[in-house]
């Protein structure tokens, strides 16, 4: 059984990556959304889903050196720190506006270059199949 995020030709399917990235996204917009709907709530706390990263490590999709003169890949398996608020309102809400707010702008910016990379994919298939 072919593996869901390999194309059949062996090469990361990146059609499939680019529509789980859209999805992670999609989600992490939504949560965003909530937290931003709940900084009035007395308890909440801000909500996030867990990182792209994880989803990217099942394409297996990383730089491979070919040979010795090329520079070596350190970073292979770096990870993202998250970042909490540790303030909190006198109701227990834990909701700071400015971040999520942050992160809602950092969260369209990803969508807008994701799109902006599976159209130039497409298009270069396209140009390739000589449509």
């Amino acid at each position: 059984m072919l593996d869901a995020s390999r194309s059949a030709t062996g090469g990361t399917d990146l059609f499939e990556l680019a529509q789980r990235r859209m999805s992670w996204l999609e989600q992490r917009e939504q949560v965003l959304a909530n937290n931003v709907a709940n900084a009035d709530t007395p308890g909440y706390v801000a909500q996030d889903i867990t990182p792209f990263a994880s989803t990217l490590a099942r394409f297996q999709a990383g730089l491979t050196t070919t040979s010795p003169r090329h520079i070596p890949v350190a970073s292979r398996n770096r990870t993202l720190a998250s970042v909490t608020d540790d303030e909190q309102a006198p109701n227990g809400n834990a909701v700071s506006l400015e971040t999520q707010m942050e992160e809602v702008a950092e969260t369209s910016d990803q969508q807008r270059f994701a799109t902006n990379v599976y159209s130039a994919y497409r298009t270069m298939l396209t140009n390739v199949l000589g449509k």
